[in-house]
């Protein structure tokens, strides 16, 4: 542990007589954890844990630093292709803008009432026409912290009576538009969008009667009409794009076609508009407006009709395949969901039959324009497979996939299996991160055996060869999202991630980010019983803090030291009270939860769980205890326990204290191995020879039967003298310090393939004398092959 590891190596070299290495017959310690069995896993689980969404960033975060997760894969269909500005389920667009803090506009007061849900819910409907077109109110001030959460409050603004008067307004101010919202028409129809977003599923509100339809329908129509929207202003970009979120409501949508086709037309060559990002906002929104169109769950057929009727208006999509001047621009992004879009016409059974081969069509012109596998070529392709015709043209997703993932590498006879187009120097390096990791897990379980029942044997890992072949070939393949840093699915044990620049792409490395990953697995195939997702222990997120938590954690663990403090987890603390807001307590971060925290807690987990091992390990091993005896109650009662311990927090807090004082020294992982080919043995002989010579043992070894990766584990029993037999703490401490010294520090002398061996250890069998105990040990190594 880090208050020793400084003094252990010329501690334990005076001690080493007192220690004993005792031959085993066995081929690893079958230990069990320290805590007695009980309890019953067959509680149900909320629905939401199938896929759960990535949770909000904390200050700091970046999301490309976090990989989601899914209790098992979904099965891609036409409604799981990605859609405009990601939007899912066939639902209006939420806010546009960033959010804003409540509390920073309340005392601004507008049309007499503060800028508050007490102060506007009161309204009536032309006060609230009032209050929007006060100059004091801006769509991404006041109101952009009013209207997008739902809260009981806004129910009687969002009346049919207040969004007519809303709409008649934005109708009487249209005509004279300048362009520069100096009539608060942005403001109008962002409380327009709102409503519009609020609606959907919500039972307080209904506004799909014909007379508020009819008037927001009249007041798209007057801005589109108006002599100066289509001025070259950001405000008029803003404004366009809250209208047309605010017709993409039912009843709405299928008047908007010539409006669509004029503000995709700001896209085309030469437009002083092409270069915008918030005219291409605009063309988002227009985007926006056809996917919840065609979307079959919506069954908009009045939109179908108009869209399959209106072949001009299907031509200015498609056009979009010759637009490129947009690449390689902010605006680039316009092409693949405008291409999608056209390839979502298809959907629609009156033109599926035009539709479907011109996609075909038009590779050859995306490939050329683009470029074969680029964004828009892959909007084309996925339909193509969504239609069955993918065959015709070859962009079958196996087709695609073996292009994509151009080498398959196995390691454990097929235990761990890595599909990428990076070289094998870059995943022996993860392959070997995992043996440390594994290792300093094995020590804390005090077993590696898996759980009765699991069925994950196998990791399987994609790994793309950058973060931009991740955006466009992951929804291709998998219809997943790209806005995180990789995805894990518990079923089948499979990961998604890619090679990253730092920091341009993340903060964390490939190998920081593959530990955490990694530890998931370990944790679901030997430590938490059932699948993710399912049972007591995703009832009420009872897990999410262990699990994360221990993911950072083990992330840092090393050959020969330990679990090491990572860098990476400190800075998050330091940036999480940068502001001089207050830490994370320890109750509330053992209790954190992916809704009401985000990622802040995954940085005072991990640093917490290292503060046990380092510590007070023996309780971070009681924690792993109670989960492989399936006892949810033991578990949720060690979390109030650690809570409420008063000086198990002060302990904490010196603890970051310390970490703090030197973050800039902490661990980042970069894991070192001797290629194989350069390893000193290839006979198992030669290791075991070797073994016993540096380490004064006589240990059992076997080979593993993989003639790619060869490995051997050699096994036996280890006696550590003990300072405090009755200090479980210590038992722990002192058996860690003798394998990592008379093992692994010695065994450095016997060669190369001893220098890249990890070793676990089991429950530790103190002696009646109280003076030393015993346990069993295993350490795996490399052969060269």
């Amino acid at each position: 542990m880090s208050k020793l590891r400084s003094a252990r190596k010329p501690l334990l070299a005076a001690a080493v007589a007192a220690t004993l290495l005792v031959t085993a017959g066995q081929a690893a310690q079958a230990a069990q954890a320290p805590h007695p069995a009980k309890a019953d896993a067959s509680r149900a689980l909320p629905a939401t844990f199938g896929a759960r969404p990535a949770p909000a960033a904390a200050k700091g975060a970046n999301p490309f630093d976090e990989v989601d997760r899914l209790a098992k894969p979904i099965k891609q269909t036409a409604r799981q292709l990605p859609a405009p500005g990601g939007q899912q389920d066939g639902r209006i667009a939420g806010p546009q803008t960033r959010a804003v803090v409540p509390a920073a506009h309340s005392a601004l007061r507008a049309a007499g009432v503060p800028c508050t849900l007490d102060g506007i819910t009161g309204l009536s409907p032309q006060g609230l026409a009032d209050f929007l077109t006060d100059p004091a109110v801006t769509a991404d001030g006041c109101l952009r912290g009013l209207v997008w959460t739902w809260d009981a409050r806004l129910a009687p603004v969002m009346s049919d009576a207040h969004v007519q008067a809303v709409a008649h307004r934005a109708t009487s101010l249209a005509a004279s538009h300048d362009g520069k919202n100096s009539s608060h028409l942005l403001e109008l129809f962002t409380y327009l969008h709102a409503v519009a977003y609020q609606d959907y599923g919500r039972d307080e509100i209904d506004v799909t009667d014909q007379p508020t339809v009819d008037a927001t329908r009249e007041a798209v129509a007057a801005l589109g009409s108006a002599a100066h929207t289509f001025d070259v202003t950001p405000q008029n970009a803003q404004t366009l794009r809250e209208a047309l979120y605010a017709a993409s409501a039912p009843g709405l949508r299928q008047h908007q076609l010539p409006l669509i086709k004029r503000v995709l037309a700001t896209m085309a060559p030469g437009t002083p508009t092409a270069a915008s990002t918030d005219w291409a906002g605009a063309a988002l929104a227009a985007l926006s407006v056809n996917y919840l169109g065609v979307y079959p769950g919506n069954k908009d057929t009045a939109f179908q009709a108009a869209a399959a009727a209106d072949p001009a208006y299907r031509a200015a999509f498609r056009a979009f395949s010759g637009y490129t001047h947009l690449k390689g621009t902010a605006n680039a992004w316009v092409v693949r969901d405008a291409m999608s879009e056209y390839g979502r016409f298809g959907q629609i059974d009156a033109v599926k039959s035009q539709i479907v081969p011109d996609l075909g069509a038009l590779l050859p012109t995306t490939q050329t324009n683009f470029g074969k596998m680029s964004a828009p070529w892959f909007s084309l392709a996925s339909w193509l497979n969504v239609y069955n015709q993918c065959a015709t043209y070859n962009v079958c997703k196996d087709q695609i996939e073996k292009q994509i993932f151009t080498h398959t590498y196995k390691y454990d006879n097929g235990a761990i299996e890595v599909r990428t187009a990076l070289d094998q120097a870059t995943v022996d390096q993860l392959y070997y991160a995992s043996k440390q990791v594994k290792s300093q897990f094995f020590r804390v379980l005090g077993t590696d055996k898996p759980l009765a029942g699991d069925t994950n044997s196998t990791l399987h890992i994609h790994l793309y060869a950058s973060r931009s072949d991740y955006e466009v070939y992951q929804p291709f393949l998998t219809g997943y999202s790209t806005s995180n840093g990789g995805m894990y699915i518990e079923e089948g044990a499979t990961f998604y991630t890619y090679q990253r620049r730092v920091p341009q792409d993340s903060s964390l490395t490939l190998e920081e980010l593959f530990r955490h990953e990694y530890t998931h697995y370990l944790n679901g195939r030997w430590a938490v019983p059932g699948t993710f997702g399912k049972g007591a222990w995703y009832t009420g997120d009872r897990t999410t803090a262990m699990d994360e938590g221990t993911a950072e954690f083990f992330d840092g663990g090393t050959r020969d030291d330990g679990i090491a403090v990572r860098k990476s987890l400190v800075k998050g603390v330091i940036n999480d009270t940068a502001g001089g807001g207050p830490r994370m307590s320890v109750d509330r971060l053992l209790h954190a939860t992916y809704d009401g925290d985000g990622f802040r807690f995954y940085n005072y987990a991990g640093t917490f769980f290292e503060f046990l091992w380092n510590e007070r390990p023996s309780l971070l091993r009681e924690m792993y205890g109670y989960l492989r005896a399936d006892d949810p109650a033991g578990f949720d009662a060690w979390r109030n326990r650690m809570g409420r311990d008063a000086g198990l927090q002060a302990a904490y807090n010196a603890f970051l204290d310390a970490q703090i004082a030197k973050v800039d020294t902490l661990y980042v992982p970069d894991t070192k191995y001797t290629p194989n080919a350069k390893l000193k043995y290839s006979a198992l002989s030669g290791v075991r020879t070797a073994f016993a010579k540096s380490t004064y043992s006589q240990p059992d070894c076997v080979e593993n039967g993989d003639p790619g990766k060869r490995r051997f584990t050699c096994t036996g029993k280890i006696t550590a003298n003990l300072a405090d037999a009755n200090d479980p703490d210590q038992v722990f401490e002192d058996m860690s310090e003798t394998v990592d010294y008379f093992l692994l520090d010695r065994a450095e002398e016997g060669g190369n393939n001893l220098a890249d061996m990890n070793c676990s250890f089991g429950t530790v069998d103190i002696w009646s004398t109280k003076k030393a105990g015993t346990s069993s040990y295993s350490c795996e190594g490399p052969l060269r092959s």
